[in-house]
């Protein structure tokens, strides 16, 4: 997926990256001056994340970023705008601080027959999603090791994330988080 890379800005002429990248591959874009690009573009879950500009006469922002991808299985994806308020709420941010949020329906999965019960269907999607949290240094380092416990239902953060879905959607399996924050 790397041709879905937009670098940042006006001072580049695209980007040096492939039009398939490998997961945790970077690229970065290609600057028209020949000075060297701020920021990567990275490949985590099959999806292009972070940023990268080149240095020129307009001014483009850019700040640390703590990444999330999580998967689960349920019947659908919540909207990015509801994913947007439970990934903000679970973690107690603005909802200005989550962006890049994303949910992708995979293939069906059969449920085990308690699950199924449960659901009232034998079968769900898996589910891939995520957000990038942007912030200044101090309050990416703060919220590092928040993101990291979306998973766990068992600490406050995850019981906020993992009942919010639950509420939304009915029937969630287990939260696997598919890379470090």
């Amino acid at each position: 997926h790397g041709d879905s890379a937009q670098p940042l800005g006006k001072a580049s002429k695209g980007t040096n990256c492939p039009a398939t990248m490998s997961e945790r591959s970077t690229c970065a874009a290609d600057c028209n001056s020949g000075a060297t690009a701020n920021g990567t573009f990275l490949c985590l879950a099959s999806k292009i994340r972070l940023k990268s500009a080149c240095p020129g006469p307009d001014s483009v922002t850019m700040g640390d970023k703590v990444l999330v991808t999580l998967a689960t299985v349920a019947r659908e994806c919540p909207s990015s705008e509801q994913l947007r308020t439970i990934f903000a709420s679970a973690l107690e941010v603005g909802r200005d601080v989550v962006n890049g949020v994303f949910c992708e329906t995979g293939e069906d999965v059969l449920l085990p027959d308690n699950d199924a019960r449960l659901a009232g269907h034998p079968a769900a999607k898996a589910l891939k999603m995520g957000a990038d949290f942007n912030g200044d240094a101090a309050s990416a380092q703060t919220l590092l090791p928040r993101a990291a416990q979306l998973p766990d239902g068992t600490v406050p953060v995850g019981n906020r994330f993992t009942t919010a879905l639950r509420c939304l959607l009915g029937y969630t399996g287990s939260v696997e988080q598919l890379h470090a924050p």
